[in-house]
């Protein structure tokens, strides 16, 4: 049996971390989390494993628990009307709104494996054509770098595939290679930027993206966290830019100045032009 000890010292070391809250009630979740760092490391058991931490947590250390503890779940195309919305209506409309030559920058800032980002772009080229979708250049970032690994090789097994991606498009865009798995194409691959990014860690950039998708976060962090996260995503957008949350998530009780946005019965919020002062 695992004594809370042990228990409260993980939570709190990866709340302090990542922001994923993991309370008395979770705890039979970060037990299974806990059973898999003894296989990794080779060890008798959870006792062994907690004064290996507890003397010395090395970055190799923090990074392995940060992998075990992140719920890396996602499939392509989740919840589907966030990238129809994305790729019919917000990208046409920055198109057009944002003239020249300039790049329209894509974040999908919680990708864990990839999923999302590649479908981000696999809709953006169905709606828009090659030419179309050429303008975009999409960024992907995941605090778990074994998620990251798995999306940088874009290669996904069969229930990978099979979770969300039509068959069109798994037809078009992937290859099927040894072992039953399906390697996605280089003119999609090519095209993510993957990068390590903890969201309440990190320095994010200032008004750099005209999207971003934070989907499926904010329901592991508490409140602070949460307007800490969202008042930083504001930052990172350009004025204008659009921000995209997970099924289930909203910004109510939260202080932030997003506006919500609503097209097709699918919500989403918009962070506001700035009005430019008139000098008198």
């Amino acid at each position: 049996m695992i004594r809370d000890e042990i228990y409260k010292f993980f939570a709190d070391y990866i709340f302090q971390y990542s922001g994923m809250v993991y309370s008395p009630t979770d705890y039979y979740r970060l037990e299974s989390r806990l059973k898999d760092l003894v296989t990794i490391l080779s060890v008798e058991n959870v006792e062994s494993v907690f004064q290996m931490y507890k003397t010395n947590i090395t970055p190799d250390m923090k990074a392995v628990l940060i992998n075990v503890s992140t719920n890396n779940e996602t499939y392509f195309f989740r919840d589907v009307k966030p990238f129809k919305v994305f790729s019919t209506n917000i990208i046409p409309e920055l198109l057009v709104r944002v003239t020249g030559n300039t790049q329209l920058n894509v974040w999908s800032a919680a990708s864990s494996s990839g999923q999302e980002a590649f479908s981000m772009l696999m809709s953006a080229q169905n709606t828009l054509g090659d030419s179309g979708s050429s303008r975009l250049s999409l960024f992907a970032s995941d605090i778990s770098t074994n998620a990251l690994n798995k999306a940088k090789k874009g290669l996904y097994n069969g229930l990978d595939v099979q979770r969300g991606l039509p068959i069109t498009f798994l037809m078009k865009h992937f290859t099927q290679v040894e072992n039953e798995n399906w390697q996605i194409n280089s003119n999609i691959l090519s095209r993510v930027k993957f990068f390590e990014f903890n969201l309440l860690k990190d320095k994010f950039p200032k008004e750099m993206y005209h999207v971003i998708f934070c989907r499926n976060v904010l329901i592991y962090q508490d409140k602070d966290n949460k307007n800490k996260i969202l008042n930083n995503v504001y930052d990172a957008l350009t004025d204008g830019g659009y921000m995209f949350l997970g099924n289930g998530e909203s910004l109510i009780g939260i202080d932030t100045s997003f506006e919500r946005v609503t097209i097709d019965g699918y919500t989403f919020y918009k962070k506001e032009k700035k009005m430019k002062k008139t000098i008198k």
